[in-house]
């Protein structure tokens, strides 16, 4: 039995259209010049539609007039957030709100007919996959938005989803084709690959994708969607990819399988064996000189990006989680941190870069780390819920370990719902040293180039891992020679090879002799 906390309908709501024909009319006079005030608008008048006492297949109808409308406006406004560093500021955060209370209008609007439905509403008799299609649909667009944008939500969205999905699944409509003039590859898709996209979608960690990858990462999964089913039982082969399973009943999403669910009746599983063998030939494949765009995978991605995705999902989908966290240890240690290279290099080298600022002008803040490894740590901020420096992904940060400095990357950041920041973060190999950093080689007569801050990461030859540079984006050029200095030594010249990465406010460089 479907159960929505739906508010009673009312003769005295006035939307600014109450069937489809009227909806059309209305939705050509909107100015689209600034998306926020329009999906702004568009929510005011869909929340008091959803009020309003209509025929259901009146619902339907002008719901389905209205959603290329509300894509439009909601991938506008979500491309604005894309990036942003957390906690979002407040108009980014009512933004936030604004994209999800659209998404949840839809869902809203489309609960409404699936209880008329319920009820032997017979003129949505022949619509009862659709309506399970569209419910999943925007009710698991309300988790993404959270989930991608790394802010904690109300498990009830979940229950929500799950309840839509056995209802599909007791009334045999889960794999029934309707269409889809969203999807990625295809015109028509079921109320099941709608649910799977959404479970797999957000078992993939997006927090820790870029706008891009998110969008990639959609492409693939149309694609895919044949490799996918879900079941009641599961078959586990040592040695293969292990099912992921989800819990109808539960408030939460996919799960790692373990061996306790086989006693139950209620959870469902994913068999992730077909995924793994497909993402394994492409990985290959890539890694052979095949190229994306005759594997299927992108014609705007190059091979690094995509080998860089697949290997990030293969993780998280289909390695058992407790070999890829074996080496974490709890902890409760408290550590310091910094956020960018310039103040990295004051804080390790214990003087400003200008002499004019001092090193404690910085930005330093305590961070309590939850669990730690050689590789990386989870790190909980340790601060009143709203304040302290805002982090992004692909950030440079530098962490105080005790009396031992340590430079890293983050990797993801959440907020959850009191407020609390929590980041994991990558470290980087090596032992940090402050250096500055200077372009050797201009022309006779022109003025020296004014040194900038950079960081010297030591190598670990039990690795194979030779020394290199941290410099700030856009100072790399394959072949440039530059200075560099440290503790008042003599000056050393370096001729920069290759990029080994670059992220939000850094490029890290291999070099050789001059």
């Amino acid at each position: 039995m479907l159960t929505f906390p739906l508010e009673p309908t009312s003769d005295r709501a006035k939307p600014a259209f109450k069937n489809a024909a009227s909806c059309k009319k209305w939705v050509k006079q909107l100015q689209f010049d600034d998306p926020v005030d329009t999906q702004a608008l568009v929510r005011v008048q869909l929340d008091e539609f959803n009020r309003c006492t209509v025929r259901s297949v009146e619902r339907m109808q002008t719901l389905e007039q209205l959603r290329a409308t509300v894509h439009k406006l909601q991938d506008e406004c979500a491309d604005r957030l894309a990036g942003q560093p957390l906690p979002l500021t407040e108009p980014e955060l009512n933004l936030l709100g604004s994209i999800t209370g659209l998404w949840q209008a839809m869902a809203t609007g489309y609960y409404r007919c699936l209880l008329d439905f319920e009820q032997g509403d017979k003129q949505l008799k022949p619509h009862g996959a659709l309506l399970c299609h569209r419910a999943l649909m925007y009710c698991g667009k309300v988790i993404y938005e959270f989930l991608r944008m790394g802010y904690e939500f109300d498990g009830e969205q979940w229950r929500q989803l799950h309840s839509v999905f056995l209802f599909a699944e007791e009334r045999e409509l889960l794999r029934e084709e309707v269409e889809d003039e969203f999807g990625a590859n295809s015109e028509t898709s079921t109320a099941l690959q709608i649910y799977l996209k959404v479970l797999l979608s957000c078992h993939a960690r997006a927090q820790e994708l870029s706008l891009h990858e998110q969008k990639l990462l959609a492409n693939w999964l149309s694609q895919w969607m044949d490799n996918f089913t879900i079941e009641q039982t599961c078959l586990v082969s040592r040695g293969d990819a292990p099912p992921l399973a989800v819990d109808p009943a539960s408030a939460s999403g996919l799960q790692p399988f373990k061996p306790e669910f086989l006693e139950s009746t209620n959870i469902r599983y994913i068999p992730m064996v077909p995924i793994s063998k497909l993402i394994r030939v492409k990985t290959i494949l890539l890694q052979q000189g095949g190229s994306p765009q005759r594997l299927g995978l992108s014609d705007e991605h190059d091979r690094l990006d995509c080998l860089k995705l697949l290997d990030h999902l293969h993780r998280h989908w289909c390695e058992p989680r407790a070999e890829r966290q074996a080496e974490r240890q709890p902890s409760t240690q408290e550590v310091a941190v910094r956020y960018s290279l310039d103040d990295a290099y004051a804080w390790i080298a214990n003087q400003p870069i200008n002499p004019q600022r001092t090193p404690s002008g910085a930005v330093e803040e305590a961070w309590r780390a939850q669990d730690i490894s050689l590789l990386g740590a989870r790190l909980t901020r340790v601060a009143r819920a709203g304040t302290g420096a805002r982090v992004a992904l692909n950030q440079l940060i530098a962490v105080q370990i005790g009396e031992r400095f340590r430079l890293a990357i983050t990797v993801w950041v959440s907020v959850t719902r009191t407020g609390e920041m929590n980041m994991g973060i990558h470290f980087l190999p090596g032992t940090a040293s402050a250096v500055m950093v200077q372009t050797a080689g201009a022309r006779p007569g022109a003025p020296r180039p004014v040194p900038i801050a950079g960081l010297l990461l030591s190598a670990m030859p039990e690795l194979g891992i030779p020394s290199s540079l941290l410099v700030p984006r856009g100072l790399y050029a394959i072949d440039r020679v530059l200075e560099i200095s440290q503790d008042k030594q003599p000056k050393q010249r370096l001729k920069l090879r290759f990029s080994v990465e670059q992220g939000l406010n850094y490029e890290r460089v291999g070099f050789g002799p001059a």
